[in-house]
């Protein structure tokens, strides 16, 4: 059995900084506000880093990883 990274957006946390597409584009999508347009997504093992530098990159920490 393999584990699946995946990152999850608590889409009531985020206030539209855009700072995870800023800094990881290929990976976070945002609507034209800013806001994230995805909550939940399987992130491919060669784009980990990209992933997690988005995910410190929110100011109200709104995104954690979740393993399946």
């Amino acid at each position: 059995m393999s584990i699946h990274q995946r990152i999850h957006i608590a889409l009531d946390q985020c206030e539209g900084h855009g700072q995870c597409a800023a800094v990881a584009p290929r990976l976070y999508e945002l609507d034209d506000d800013g806001f994230a347009l995805r909550a939940d997504f399987e992130v491919a093992p060669e784009l980990v880093d990209e992933a997690d530098s988005g995910r410190t990159a929110c100011p109200m920490s709104a995104i954690r990883w979740r393993e399946d």
